[in-house]
């Protein structure tokens, strides 16, 4: 048995309390932020390995004079998993954290812990040359070096992912990350080399637990410094690949090199991170001419029958060199369905679905320019149902208002398509023809006005007829306008009235005169 060192005591001491109380704080007062318990589990397995080491070293009795170095693998065992479970929760790769993860990760140290602790019947990790004379296992059984490569890895998994995350982030994460993986790295490195060169200036003494103490106290100082725990960096699994947007990061080569899932559903299922931007969207060529070639743009488009609004802007190195554009984009198609549905509230007759007045105005006043410009003829008629306040008093207003509705139906059925309909109020219509005279209007709302004089109103077990009355005219000059359109089929239209109804009236100079005397 090697005889006690006080100053090996005394280190690993120091490194066990500096190890405790950093965990200890970190359990206390961070316990809530993502990575503190398994950071704090880390960080109080060090303190049981330093502790037990010094215990060993100060040769503290115990119940076999092997115990605690036995015990002391426990700590052993625990901080590998321990530091993998918290470089995965800092990283924001929680979604790996569950129970069935977690418990396979537990199965490794139980079975080496059992194997360990029954040594004596198989030898498989002692392998029959232990020695109370030295305190390193440089040649050992089978489960021993199987438990030593195992440890290996999940620190190498650990570092690969802190190395993953320093790149992905910037500023005061950038500095928390190099300071966790300096205070990680610095110290396996050197346990590796005094591994391989056989104990080195000390053959006899494992030197990781005092130089663990390095990881605790860079620990420390990245919670001290940088506010490690307080501040996490928002992963990329979390900013990018949980986002409602597509996100799309393009190189200076127009190749992909990054994807999140909500923009993976518009590329072909057979995409590879790393082809061309036209092979990804080989079935949109016209997308690709239309945008790809930008460095910077927002704009609106269709796909499909989906609604899109796509920000481009460009990816800059430190150096400020262009290294890619970021394509983002976002499905408006509710929002241009509700902003369709509410332009159309605003333009349109809730009951007949025919434009209402104010957009009437802004239509016709659109259209008379359009002919002015072109020498076009236009024409305009003034509808009215006859008579129609004896169907409000007779079957009531509801009646009345699918009279309205299916008057306005049969109106849309033996229209043309640019011809401007609209309820001007009441039971009054007017109905805008572009490209046609007043003679031809005037046939045209002749064949309407037989049209609904032969069409029976269906109201439950009732039915009945309506006719209309129209007044038309045209535009007739440079200077004529929709006020004196307006102003014209009016006239017209009363004339109809008072010639007797169910009757179309065209407009002309000796109707200037007469007084609107009918009523309907």
């Amino acid at each position: 048995m090697l005889p006690p060192n006080i100053y090996c005591t005394a280190i690993l001491m120091a490194a066990s309390i500096t190890c405790l109380v950093v965990g200890t704080l970190v359990w206390y007062y961070r316990s809530d932020a993502a990575g503190a318990r398994p950071l704090a589990l880390f960080l109080l397995g060090l303190s049981w390995w330093d502790i037990t080491y010094a215990f060993f070293w100060d040769d503290f009795p115990g119940p076999t004079p092997y115990f605690w170095l036995d015990i002391t693998l426990i700590g052993a065992y625990i901080v590998p998993t321990a530091f993998l479970v918290f470089t995965l929760e800092f990283s924001g790769m929680r979604y790996w954290l569950r129970r069935p993860f977690l418990l396979a990760l537990m199965i490794e140290p139980i079975l080496t812990f059992i194997v360990q602790w029954t040594d004596p019947w198989h030898d498989l990790y002692f392998g029959g040359k232990r020695s109370l004379n030295t305190t390193m296992i440089l040649d050992a059984g089978p489960v021993s070096w199987a438990n030593i490569f195992y440890s290996y890895g999940l620190i190498l998994i650990g570092v690969i992912i802190l190395v993953r995350t320093l790149i992905l982030s910037n500023g005061v994460y950038r500095k928390q990350i190099a300071t966790v993986l300096g205070a990680m790295i610095v110290p396996w490195l050197v346990h590796i080399g005094f591994v391989v060169s056989g104990g080195g200036l000390l053959p006899n003494v494992d030197i990781t637990p005092f130089i663990f103490t390095i990881t605790a106290l860079g620990i420390a100082f990245a919670l001290l410094r940088y506010h490690l725990l307080d501040i996490v960096p928002i992963a990329h699994s979390v900013l990018i690949e949980n986002m409602g947007e597509g996100v799309l990061v393009v190189d200076v080569y127009h190749r992909v090199v990054d994807v999140n899932p909500v923009a993976r559903r518009v590329l072909p299922p057979h995409f590879v991170i790393g082809e061309s931007v036209e092979k990804a969207f080989a079935d949109r060529p016209d997308l690709v001419a239309r945008f790809f070639d930008q460095d910077q743009a927002q704009v609106e488009f269709a796909l499909g029958d989906r609604h899109l609004d796509v920000r481009i802007s460009p990816l800059f190195d430190k150096r400020s060199r262009k290294v890619g554009r970021l394509v983002v984009w976002r499905d408006i198609t509710e929002f241009k369905e509700n902003q369709a549905k509410l332009e159309k509230l605003a333009t349109t007759d809730e009951l007949t679905l025919s434009c209402n007045r104010r957009h009437f105005i802004e239509l016709a006043e659109s259209q008379i320019q359009r002919a002015k410009r072109g020498r076009h003829p236009l024409a305009l008629a003034f509808l009215d149902l006859d008579n129609f306040k004896n169907v409000n008093d007779r079957f009531g207003h509801l009646a009345g208002d699918k009279t309205l509705a299916d008057f306005a139906k049969l109106v849309f059925e033996n229209i043309r398509t640019f011809d401007i309909f609209s309820r001007m109020g009441g039971e009054e219509f007017a109905l805008l023809m572009p490209e046609t005279n007043q003679g031809a209007a005037l046939g045209v709302m002749e064949r309407l006005r037989e049209i609904v004089e032969k069409n029976n109103i269906l109201l439950d077990e009732n039915s009945f007829s309506i006719t209309i009355s129209s007044g038309v005219t045209e535009l007739l000059n440079e200077s004529d306008t929709l006020e004196s359109l307006l102003h014209r089929a009016d006239h017209a239209l009363y004339a109809a009235k008072d010639a007797g109804r169910n009757c179309v009236v065209a407009w002309d100079e000796t109707l200037a005169g007469n007084p609107f005397s009918a009523q309907s």
